[in-house]
């Protein structure tokens, strides 16, 4: 029979300090935007957060933090050249390959845009985080669609199907949730309501049980 332990999380994830955190990344009062695809990074979300940068930057409302993974580094700026946005030298719009302090980015952050693998998903659960999921299709069984939809059920996050993806329905998904601050919050405690916080405990007590057990001739 199966044990349920949940994964396991990184304490510096569990015991963040978000006021240090912001502090550190230069947040500032504004809401912070946290959006990744993978470390490879996934085309169709650059696209869609390409505009989504095009949208707020110029609002001075958001500080985002992006990372376009190892393939968007080249497309990420193509994207923005084809939408006419320049934002060189915007020290609150964070581009990078690849998010090296998620711990940190994780706490600053008010609403995260990304994929649902079980590990994502975990931490954004134990640090209590609004989110938009778009599921990878290219996954067997399609378990991150499931992933993410357990999530909406419990009202824990708004998910959009990469078949679906525009990057105007993501600047308006972002614009109803940044005006709606009560939902926001909302996700965020259902999130955080999904946790399973002592999964590092269990899985340490089952290993030591059957440690402990006489083996089986």
């Amino acid at each position: 029979e199966p044990i349920v332990t949940g994964s396991p999380v990184r304490e510096e994830i569990l015991f963040a300090d978000r006021a240090a955190a912001r502090e550190k990344l230069g947040v500032g009062d504004r809401v912070c935007i946290l959006s990744f695809g993978g470390s490879l990074g996934a085309e169709r979300i650059n696209r869609a957060m390409a505009e989504v940068v095009a949208h707020f930057a110029p609002t001075g409302r958001t500080h985002h933090i992006h990372a376009t993974g190892a393939y968007g580094t080249e497309l990420f700026p193509e994207c923005l050249r084809e939408l006419g946005a320049d934002i060189t030298g915007d020290p609150h719009m964070d581009i990078r390959e690849y998010i090296r302090d998620m711990a940190d980015c994780l706490a600053a952050a008010d609403l995260v845009i990304c994929r649902s693998g079980a590990m994502t998903l975990t931490e954004l659960e134990a640090a209590g985080r609004a989110s938009i999921l778009i599921p990878s299709p290219n996954v067997a069984e399609n378990h991150q669609y499931h992933n993410a939809m357990v999530l909406a059920e419990h009202g824990a996050a708004v998910v959009i199907e990469e078949k679906d993806l525009t990057g105007e329905r993501l600047c308006q998904t972002i614009e109803e949730l940044l005006s709606d601050p009560a939902r926001l919050t909302e996700l965020g405690k259902k999130a955080a309501s999904l946790a399973r916080l002592d999964a590092n405990e269990r899985i340490s007590r089952e290993i030591l049980e059957l440690a402990q057990e006489p083996a089986k001739a």
